[in-house]
């Protein structure tokens, strides 16, 4: 007997594809095996954002790769799940494939929603970031659609070396700096700085959730609110489960 779907999933920063990654098929299997795992369960699973490291769409051409997370997600969402992708700012350029596909809602912006019972915010996290102009103003490029119409005119071959390699570049670097792989705390972190602001305009939130920043937090904020950072599945293999009741931030074959 089929058990009841009452669980809805969170999870981020797969950085399907990247270079740096020392052994891309056994992220991507390990992936697929997590959600094999929670096929009987699951009713809506949220991934919010950069679950590639470089995703484009031409009018005929995606990336090459990912067939076992992409048939596993085909899978699910033929069986009724609820599939949402939320764009980060490694896959920015999701357009209308996967939509088409397999079915799944794309979130280019962050997302107030209600479930099972329960205020959630949701996002990457970059959407709230507004600690670089540097920053805003790649993105604001990044997002623009007349500078994406000029980059989709340049021939693949060329595109997607050059993002992957700015990726692996960008990477290295940041894995360098202290900022992008621990918690700074509540007064510096700006993704916690950014929900208590917003909670005294919208103290209705009961959970925000976001993954961008690689670690794992979950932070009471208020007596009815907390914040929950996904972690990522390059390191933690980590996500985040909600059944009605419970919400709580977990790892998928932690190994000791």
């Amino acid at each position: 007997m089929e058990k009841q779907r009452t669980k809805i999933y969170f999870a981020s920063d797969a950085h399907l594809g990247a270079r740096f990654h020392k052994d891309p098929l056994a992220v991507e299997q390990r992936l697929t095996r997590w959600l094999e795992s929670i096929r009987q369960d699951a009713a809506a699973i949220y991934f919010l954002g950069d679950m590639f490291d470089y995703w484009y769409e031409y009018k005929y051409v995606v990336p090459k790769g990912f067939v076992r997370f992409l048939g596993k997600v085909a899978e699910l969402a033929d069986e009724g799940v609820e599939i949402h992708f939320f764009i980060g700012n490694h896959d920015i350029w999701m357009f209308d494939y996967l939509e088409k596909e397999i079915g799944a809602t794309i979130h280019r912006d962050v997302l107030t929603v209600d479930l099972l019972g329960k205020r959630f915010f949701l996002g990457h996290g970059d959407e709230v970031d507004y600690r670089k102009r540097s920053f805003r103003l790649i993105r604001a490029v990044f997002r623009n659609k007349f500078c994406q119409w000029l980059y989709g005119g340049i021939h693949p071959r060329w595109t997607f070396g050059f993002a992957l390699g700015w990726s692996h570049s960008s990477r290295k670097s940041g894995l360098q700096n202290e900022y992008a792989t621990k918690y700074q705390g509540e007064d510096s972190e700006y993704l916690v700085l950014f929900a208590k602001d917003y909670l005294k305009i919208h103290p209705d939130i009961n959970f925000f959730i976001f993954g961008h920043r690689h670690i794992m937090l979950d932070l009471m904020l208020s007596r009815t609110s907390r914040l929950l950072i996904a972690g990522d599945w390059m390191q933690y293999f980590s996500y985040i489960v909600w059944d009605g009741e419970n919400l709580s931030l977990e790892q998928f074959e932690v190994t000791r």
